[in-house]
Order: C-alpha cells, then structure tokens, then sequence
C-alpha cells in the first residue's frame, strides 16, 4: 500500500491516509469559512500533541500530498490546520498555521482565539468537526457491512451509538442559539 492516500468525498471533503512509520493516520482535509483545514482522526493523535505535529509536519512535506493540493487548486500556503505546529526552525514551513482546536494549556494561544472569533464561530467551528467526526464513524460502520458485520455484532452496535450520540450532539450545539449559525461577524469579547 502507498504511503499516501486520498479519496475525494465531495468538492468540500478530502479523507487523506498516511503512512507514518509503520502505522497509517487517517486525516481530514475540509472547505470552512472560506479556508481548506486539515484535520487529523486518529485518537492516537488527539490524545498526543507532539506525535500529531510531527505526524503533519511529516505530511506537508510530503510530494504526493503537495501533489495531490495541486491538483485540487488548494493553495499550500493557505492551508491550514486543527493542530498547533510550532516547529523549532520558523522557516521551515511556509504556512499560516491557527489553533482551531483550542488548546487549554496555552493560555496565549486560547486567548488570542476567543479574541479574533465569535462565539457563534467557535460554535460554527465545533459542529463542523462534530460532522467530520459522524462521517468518518458512518464509513466505519459501512466498512463493517459490506464485510459481513451486521448489528447482531457487539462493535457493530457500538459504532452505531456513536454515530447516534454525535448526530445528538451535533443537533444541540445547532439548538444553542435558535438562530442560524454564522449570522452574526462581530466579535463580542
């Protein structure tokens, strides 16, 4: 199997797979507010900050990838991540990377984040990676089907709630406001 990946799920949705060491990394490459984001899945890597930033560090500087970015008219340069990159050498990269996923520990970084984001857009920002979360579980849960695996199956009945709690959670944060999301622009603290 390659080293690198990609299927394009619809014109704001690209599933990348990478190959880091001997283990494959599943990622996300989304179209939001104007910006493509790469988004990483693997627990593993949401759970460890240092591996998933030399995990996608490793990746954009990947030639399939740039390729790949290329062919699909999205800028390198304007790409960006849910991940914080800062690597030792500022010049390394040559990309506007932002904390979208707000990291609690970097009381900087979280406070520049609230302050260059409405809360609807922090709220816009979470369902949006509620959804990816809801559709990465949906190709789980069709993978286990066409292998044969039906609800009848202990983990079959786990992905399914999963997929139920997420859909759940992706409805009430839509209900917070009662509004239409990304009405308001303005910054509000």
């Amino acid at each position: 199997m390659l080293e690198f990946s990609f299927e394009i799920i619809d014109e704001t949705k690209i599933n990348i797979q990478y190959k880091y060491g001997s283990q494959f990394f599943n990622f996300n490459l989304f179209w939001s507010n104007g910006n493509w984001t790469l988004h990483p899945f693997d627990g593993i890597l949401i759970e460890n900050r240092e591996m998933c930033s030399l995990i996608v560090g490793d990746l954009l500087k990947n030639k399939d990838f740039h390729v790949m970015l290329a062919k699909e008219k999205i800028m390198l340069s304007h790409l960006r991540t849910t991940v914080n990159l800062q690597p030792e050498d500022p010049e390394e990269f040559e990309i506007n990377h932002r904390i979208d996923d707000l990291s609690y520990q970097e009381d900087d970084g979280l406070m520049s984040y609230i302050e260059n984001h409405s809360f609807e857009e922090i709220l816009q920002l979470e369902q949006q990676q509620i959804h990816a979360r809801v559709e990465f579980f949906q190709q789980i849960i069709q993978r286990m089907f066409m292998e044969g695996i039906g609800p009848e199956d202990a983990d079959f009945s786990k992905v399914q709630t999963i997929i139920r709690i997420y859909k759940d959670t992706f409805d009430r944060l839509g209900n917070i406001n009662d509004t239409n999301m990304g009405d308001y622009t303005s910054k509000r603290w």
